[in-house]
């Protein structure tokens, strides 16, 4: 069975383990902290995450749905985060995936429509298909089906992309380094000059992705549960 099993699909193994070891390390350090009244700058740090990424959700969706869904929508930032930036540690980024990317998709597309009919009532909530008026149907369908596509396509398509680019830069360089004699035959061009670029795609573009990613959950949900 070992011999199936997909580089993401590893990633994602130690990714969840190394970030369930931190949360649990984060969580007793935070318990010492309230009892003895002084934090670390690590759990101070912590701390302020949470609070930073709490506050932004109930903004978006208001404190009677964010309260509920802050929890999730920060482990799903902080595990994008980590994910997109595993590439930094030799891992296969579990977000050049496409079906990674659709489950995350789908769970906040169901999350909007679960929330959309606590919030509006099942009648409304379909009556929302009829508007502005019955011939719309097909297109208010189309429109939440893109939601989900867009999202997942989206991420998909930001780190693919990325990793594909930086495949090219590294053949181009292995390319021009084999025209020197001796040291040729290593690509020593290449760390050189993809530096710059592993620090756009690998670190900044994949921290963007997965803050966009978060973004635009909760601003779609936060439309559908909000006056």
């Amino acid at each position: 069975m070992a011999k199936y099993l997909q580089a993401e699909q590893l990633s994602i193994v130690i990714i969840t383990i190394a970030l369930s070891l931190v949360m649990i390390v984060a969580g007793k350090k935070i318990e010492e902290g309230q009892k003895t009244g002084s934090f670390s700058r690590f759990t101070a740090g912590a701390v302020q995450l949470v609070k930073t990424i709490d506050e932004m959700v109930v903004n978006a969706m208001g404190p009677k749905y964010g309260r509920i869904l802050s929890a999730y929508m920060g482990s799903v930032l902080i595990y994008l985060a980590t994910a997109n930036l595993s590439g930094l540690l030799g891992l296969e980024a579990p977000t050049t995936n496409l079906s990674v990317t659709l489950v995350f998709s789908a769970i906040t597309w169901i999350l909007i429509q679960t929330f959309s009919i606590k919030h509006n009532g099942f009648k409304n909530y379909l009556k929302g298909y009829l508007e502005p008026f019955a011939l719309f149907l097909p297109m208010n369908i189309m429109s939440e089906v893109a939601t989900l596509l867009s999202m997942a396509l989206r991420l998909f398509g930001n780190l693919i992309a990325g990793s594909i680019i930086m495949s090219f830069v590294y053949m181009f360089t292995a390319y021009l380094s084999s025209f020197v004699p001796v040291i040729g035959q290593f690509d020593f061009i290449g760390p050189v000059l993809a530096s710059v670029l592993h620090l756009y795609f690998d670190i900044f573009s994949g921290l963007m992705q997965a803050y966009i990613f978060f973004s635009l959950s909760i601003i779609f949900i936060g439309t559908n549960v909000t006056e």
